[in-house]
């Protein structure tokens, strides 16, 4: 994997439970840094995923009742003969 150096400047007591985290994982500060960073794209994009998701839902949740309304005379109807 291709990398690119990149600087930033975070609290000194982030940079000592990222220090104290790297240690206790047995891995670099630098992989540290890039697995949490990973997960919380991941975590973003999983939210805007829901959120779209619950869009759709409720789109499609309309267009169901709307259906369901069009072809209430005709089960009504049909629901006489079943008795």
């Amino acid at each position: 994997m291709k990398a690119q150096h990149v600087n930033i400047t975070i609290p000194i007591g982030l940079k000592e439970r990222i220090d104290e985290e790297s240690k206790r994982e047995h891995i670099g500060r630098s992989t540290l840094i890039q697995r949490a960073v990973s997960f919380y794209l991941d975590l973003v994009n999983r939210k805007k995923l829901r959120a779209l998701l619950a869009e759709g839902y409720s789109e499609m949740a309309g267009e169901a009742i709307k259906i369901t309304n069009e072809f209430e005379v005709l089960d009504n109807e049909t629901l006489r003969y079943a008795d």
